[in-house]
């Protein structure tokens, strides 16, 4: 089959167009093997046999057998990449595009905020505010430090001049005091 392939392709390079399409006929099973490896849309199956075709007459063009290629591992290559290409092509979708439930701008949420939380959250943030005035000023520092600036343990204690320990405990005894204050 190597021969007759080698043969039909030395025809064709010069001009013989039965033999270019006997070359494809004979590269068909290749074109539709491509197809189901790499990109396998049932729906699209003429137009990529068509595709196919393109591809192996302009690898007919390009083929030199003098870079040690044989042809039929070039038409591979040549398919693999036309085909996996086409996956990076765009697909321009519409948002009313009917899907099985509903329309595809159905599943896209929206950013804002729902409003019923946005003023949960609201709330919550001034019953904060209002608990850290029940806190000592350097339970305060220490909780303010530690979760709205990032400050470590470590860096809280050499900025207050207090040692690790105490700043631990400080930190504790704030957040039980904030959470009675918050359940209440």
């Amino acid at each position: 089959m190597y021969k007759e392939i080698e043969k039909l392709l030395l025809l064709s390079k010069k001009g013989d167009k039965k033999a270019k399409e006997t070359l494809l006929l004979k590269l068909n099973p290749l074109i539709i093997s491509s197809i189901r490896r790499y990109y396998n849309k049932i729906d699209q199956y003429d137009d990529l046999i068509q595709e196919g075709y393109e591809i192996i007459l302009k690898a007919i063009e390009n083929y030199n057998p003098n870079r040690g290629v044989k042809f039929l591992g070039y038409v591979k290559a040549m398919l693999r990449y036309g085909y996996l290409e086409k996956h990076r092509e765009k697909q321009i979708l519409s948002l009313n595009e009917p899907l099985e439930e509903g329309e595809f701008i159905d599943l896209l949420e929206g950013s804002e905020e729902d409003p019923v939380d946005a003023v949960i959250k609201k709330e919550e943030k001034y019953l904060l505010l209002e608990s850290l005035n029940c806190l000592t000023e350097r339970q305060k520092q220490v909780v303010v430090d530690y979760y709205i600036n990032r400050l470590s343990i470590d860096e809280i204690a050499n900025k207050l001049g207090i040692s690790y320990r105490t700043v631990v405990n400080t930190k504790t005894q704030g957040i039980k005091k904030l959470k009675n204050r918050m359940v209440k």
